[in-house]
This record gives C-alpha cells, sequence and structure tokens, in this order.
C-alpha cells in the first residue's frame, strides 16, 4: 500500500516554487494513472487540502527545522527562519540586499495599483523612480507585464510570484495597509536582531531580518535618481 502523504511530502520537498492544491493533485492522479496501482486512489481537492493539514501538523509536532507554509498562492516546505544565522553560515552567503524607504514605497504602489505604469508610479511617488524600478527588476520583486494602451505604449509593471513568497502572501488580495506592512517589517527586523544577537552574530542582524525586507524605520528620504 502506497502511502500518499509520503508522496505528497515528496512531491512538496522536490518541487521548486509553492505548489498548489490544482497541481498536486493533478500530478499525483497522472502519475496513478498511467501506473494502474489499485492501491493508489484518485485525489480530490478537499484529500490534498485534509493530507496538507496533516503534514504541517506533523512538522509541528516534531520540530525539525522545516515547516510546511502557505504562500504565493501554493505550498511549499521551507526552513525555519529562526535557523537563519547558522543557514547563512553553512551556505556562506553574502550580505543581502537592503530595501531602502524609496524601493519600499515604489514596491507598494506597484503592489497596489498592479499593472502600473511608471509615469502612474511617479505621480504617486513625485520623484523619479527609474532607479528603483531596476532594482526591483533584479531582485526578481516584479516584473514587465506588457504595455498599456496608452500613447507611446508605456511599459506596464506588476508583482512576482517571488514577491508573494517572500511576504509570506496567498495572493495579492491578502496584502495589508501600508502602515500595516512598514510595522511588520520593523518587528522581523527586530526579532532578528535579537536572534543575531543572542547567537553572537549581531553584525549579522541586518542579513538575518531577511525574513522579510528591511524596515522602514530611521531611514531617512533619498532622491531615486535618474
Amino acid at each position: 500500500m502506497h502511502d500518499v502523504k509520503n508522496i505528497l511530502g515528496a512531491m512538496l520537498f522536490g518541487a521548486k516554487t509553492p505548489l498548489t492544491t490544482a497541481e498536486i493533485r493533478r500530478v499525483f492522479n497522472e502519475v496513478a494513472g498511467m501506473r494502474a496501482d489499485p492501491d493508489l486512489p484518485t485525489l480530490r481537492d478537499s484529500d490534498v487540502q485534509r493530507i496538507i493539514a496533516e503534514l504541517r501538523d506533523t512538522l509541528a509536532a516534531v520540530p525539525i527545522g522545516i515547516m510546511l507554509t502557505e504562500t504565493g498562492g501554493g505550498y511549499r516546505l521551507q526552513t525555519d527562519p529562526a535557523t537563519g544565522p547558522w543557514l547563512r553560515c553553512l551556505l556562506d552567503l553574502g550580505k543581502p540586499s537592503r530595501l531602502s524607504r524609496p524601493a519600499l514605497e515604489t514596491l507598494a504602489i506597484i503592489a497596489y495599483r498592479q499593472p502600473a505604469t511608471r509615469a502612474e508610479i511617479e505621480g504617486v511617488r513625485g520623484v523619479s523612480v527609474d532607479a528603483m524600478l531596476r532594482m526591483l527588476l533584479e531582485m526578481q520583486l516584479i516584473r514587465i507585464a506588457g504595455r498599456s494602451e496608452l500613447p507611446g505604449r508605456p511599459m506596464l509593471y506588476a508583482t512576482t510570484q517571488l514577491f508573494l513568497e517572500h511576504f509570506g502572501l496567498k495572493d495579492v488580495r491578502g496584502l495589508p495597509g501600508i502602515e500595516q506592512l512598514c510595522r511588520e517589517e520593523a518587528q522581523r527586523y527586530r526579532a532578528a536582531e535579537a536572534a543575531a544577537a543572542a547567537t553572537g552574530t549581531a553584525d549579522k542582524a541586518e542579513e538575518d531580518a531577511q525574513a522579510g525586507l528591511s524596515p522602514l524605520e530611521d531611514q531617512p528620504e533619498e532622491s531615486d535618481g535618474g
């Protein structure tokens, strides 16, 4: 008898991106059909969700530094954020790029107004955002979502799957108010800083805070540049 829970757990472990309920069900049933194995049931969405819940409870009951989360419109296995300092040391990761207040403001405008043109974003911010858009594109937090029908057909910008994963969102409908977002980022940063100090790595607090983006506190306003 095949253990369906084992199969789904392996699928989540091997996936490069979060898996939706529909993707899990499609792959499982497709392989089960090819194998013509009577021991393999046909899964429905409700079956997948039930097994996912069981896997999440199993991991929570026996902490091993891995957790099952729902993010980016699907499910994935990820390491516990509290293990960040050790993983960064193990993987020899360099210091991640921090998002300045202008960058985070630009990202927020795109997230709430997407798809948005550069002119629309600049109309809200009141300054040029060329540099911010280039940086956010390089970080893969935003993408070019096509062209507007406006004169000149300017490019449209929207957030990416990585944006959802980074903020732990199921979809953009889960976006909090910008002030709440700022508070959550500041809280995540302070928690990471405290954890780093407790392990003797206070100088890496800025890196560990990448469970979320950098806080907005105590960051001066700056010109975005051209």
